[in-house]
Order: structure tokens, then sequence, then C-alpha cells
């Protein structure tokens, strides 16, 4: 669904929407400073707005009323539609990760005993030996009070998610052995970083991209991003240990600008 216009945007106006707005001029052609998306709607913002009516043959009035938001909308989607214009020199990698990613869907769940051991404890303990060099037996897999079976394996004493080690293992399955899980900064390390905020943010998303939602303190590899929604999309992603453990596809689940969400590309 494409965000509506709940009200006038307008000098001195605050709020979320006007975060979007600023967000949304950002990525207009401009010869003036790139605004802070502070939510506040001041001089800059008014002179921003003018400025795009001015290009869009509307009224320069510096007030974000309908017409001005369906500019805007256009001009957003149509930016999302375009492919970037840089080659993607990832692309058919990035099918192999999702590809591996997608032969593990299904095949942990903790609830599950086959043998008196969880089902897929063998397929974490490779995750984590191949992402993170860490080795692993079945002990580590128990609570050390009630020896029941925990997903979540304990290192030294503490219980370890392995969301984001899972989306390294496909990487390396895929063939990009140059990235690789580091247990002490809880984040993957090698060619691949840390995005921070730009007019092409939601654009820059690729599909294998590790999504990271420091709130959760979960990460997860992105299949989809919805393309009717240029600000804040959801996305259709693929996410290691769940609840018992399970690897699942999530359709909607995450979102840009929830969970205080992020992203990680290889360089």
């Amino acid at each position: 669904m494409e965000p509506t216009l709940k009200r006038l945007i307008k000098y001195g106006s605050r709020g979320d929407d006007v975060v979007q707005v600023q967000q949304s001029l950002n990525r207009a052609v401009s010869t003036k400073p790139e605004l802070i998306p502070d939510g506040i709607f001041g001089a800059k913002s008014t002179a921003r707005a003018e400025q795009f009516q001015r290009s869009n043959q509307l009224a320069a009035d510096g007030i974000i009323g309908p017409k001005t938001w369906e500019k805007l909308i256009t001009f957003l989607k149509n930016i999302v539609d375009t492919p970037p214009t840089d080659k993607d020199k990832h692309k058919e990698i990035r099918k192999r990760v999702l590809m591996e990613a997608g032969k593990l869907v299904g095949t942990v769940d903790f609830t599950q005993l086959i043998g008196g051991r969880p089902k897929g404890i063998d397929i974490v303990k490779t995750i984590f030996k191949e992402a993170a060099n860490v080795t692993l037996q079945d002990e580590n897999f128990k609570d050390p009070f009630s020896k029941v079976w925990s997903p979540q394996p304990f290192i030294s004493g503490q219980k370890k998610s392995w969301c984001g080690i899972f989306c390294v293992y496909c990487y390396r399955k895929a063939g990009i052995t140059t990235v690789r899980w580091n247990l002490n900064i809880g984040a993957p390390v090698g060619n691949i970083g840390l995005n921070s905020w730009s007019t092409q943010f939601v654009q820059a998303i690729k599909l294998a991209d590790i999504g990271a939602v420091a709130t959760r303190q979960h990460h997860f590899l992105i299949e989809k991003v919805d393309p009717g929604n240029p600000f804040t999309p959801r996305l259709n992603t693929i996410d290691g240990n769940l609840l018992a453990g399970k690897i699942q596809r999530r359709s909607g689940y995450h979102q840009v600008g929830k969970d205080n969400f992020n992203y990680y590309s290889l360089k």
C-alpha cells in the first residue's frame, strides 16, 4: 500500500509523516543542502518543498498538500522501479545465497526429537563451525542447570543466538568465503558493511542483504522488498533461529523503519 497523506505538511509541522516527506525530498535533485530528517518542517524543508513544486509545475507555496504528495509518490515509485545504474557484480551470487538458505527452511525444530536428539542439531553445529569457526558438542545445547535442550547453544556459559551466523553460513556456502561471523562483536566481518542513512537507503537494498533489527537483536536474509511503498516497505525474508530454532520464510513481518532496521551489504 502507498502511504497516505493525513494532513497538510507545512512550516512548523512535526511528526513521523514529516520525516517521510523530508526523506523523499532528499531524493529529488536539488541545489540546496540535504535535509536532516528530524521530523520538524522548518525553513529548509519549506525551501526544498518549493523547489520540488516548481520543478513539477505546482504552486510553489512550500506546503505538502494532496497534489504535491501525489507528485512525490509518483517520483519515488519511478526511482524504486528503476534499476540502479551501477552494475551489481554480486547479482548471481546473491541468488545462490538465497538458494542455500531456502534449502535449510524447515530443517531445524528443537521440539522434535529424533533418536533422542533435536531435529537439525547437527545442521546448527555445521552453521557455527563454517560461519563462526566454533566447534560445538551436544552438551552445548543443554541448559547447564535444567539440562533441557536449547536451540541456542551455551558457549563459555553464555547462550548464543545464531540468526546472523545462519546468514553468514549461507554466504559462505554460496562461495563468499571472505565473510565470517565474529562472535565477540556479534556481527559479520569481511567484505561486508553496515549501511548508513542516505537518500538511496531503500533503493539500495538488494536481495540477500542481511537485515538487522537492533531492538530485537535479530538478523535475516532479505528475499524481496515491497515495491509499492517507497518510504517504509515491508520485506520478505528467510530467518534462522526462530522459535524452537526453526528456519522459516517470513512475508511482510520485517519492515524498513521498524525496530531500528538497518542492513549489511557486500562491498
